[in-house]
């Protein structure tokens, strides 16, 4: 999946792919966000998307409800341990952003934060042509109970 997601990439000529662009192996970074995904679909109880996109998951995760509340979710997943949520201010797609930590196979969760709280961050220059939204993970609210999340009706 992360090879298929890639490519996806790979074919959009609008995209640069390149490892030496973003820091990371293009299909690295997709196979570490398909890690997230699965292990929040584990926590939540609620299937990965398997599809793809032109834009590799096209930005949103999961169509579902939070607490009844209707929410697409997307989930950002580092491979070092963060200190915060970070979002591309261009691709602000989803309701609801989960922070994770991919090592090894295991996934920790930081929280989420819903997309007020992630367009009300810090606007940050990337050191890869582009500004996050960033919002300190000392400012994610804890995850929602698994059972309060569920699949979009």
């Amino acid at each position: 999946m992360a090879k298929e997601r890639n490519q996806s990439f790979e074919e959009n000529e609008a995209w640069n792919n390149e490892s030496d662009t973003w820091g990371v192996d293009p299909e690295e970074r997709n196979y570490r966000g398909l890690m997230g995904e699965f292990a929040f679909a584990e926590y939540a109880d609620l299937v990965v998307d398997t599809s793809t996109s032109r834009w590799g998951d096209g930005g949103k995760d999961f169509a579902a409800e939070i607490n009844g509340k209707p929410a697409d979710i997307d989930v950002k997943t580092s491979n070092k341990e963060p200190k915060a949520l970070m979002v591309k201010e261009y691709a602000v797609d989803a309701d609801y952003y989960v922070l994770g930590h991919l090592d090894g196979y295991e996934v920790t969760f930081f929280g989420g934060a819903w997309k007020d709280s992630i367009t009300n961050g810090v606007r940050k220059e990337s050191p890869f042509g582009h500004v996050n939204y960033t919002l300190g993970i000392d400012y994610l609210e804890p995850l929602p109970e698994p059972d309060k999340v569920t699949l979009r009706r």
